[in-house]
């Protein structure tokens, strides 16, 4: 579990940094070119995700106190949370 959980840690920070590097040169791209930030609200929002993120950690940190095997589920998903930031970047559409 050790290997499996290594391995999906570098590809994740692999992921999270290039995301956030392709991220940081869409910011200096726009700040160079005087784009304004934009101030219009998206008509989705991230509710569902929010409370499934909540039940799912709180039935992580309870199963945790089951078994000992349920341990490493919470490194697992903190994988995933740097891992869909990374994603994040990348489906973000640069304004410029």
């Amino acid at each position: 579990m050790y290997s499996l959980i290594l391995v999906l840690g570098l590809a994740a920070a692999v992921l999270f940094l290039s995301g956030f590097a392709r991220g940081l040169r869409n910011a200096i791209k726009e700040y160079r070119l005087g784009k304004t930030e934009p101030t219009d609200v998206p008509d989705y929002n991230y509710v569902g995700i929010a409370a499934l993120s909540v039940v799912a950690s709180a039935v992580v940190i309870a199963l945790a106190g089951v078994s000992p095997m349920w341990i490493y589920a919470g490194p697992l998903l903190a994988l995933g949370t740097a891992a869909g930031i990374g994603i994040a970047f990348f489906v973000e559409r640069p304004s410029v």
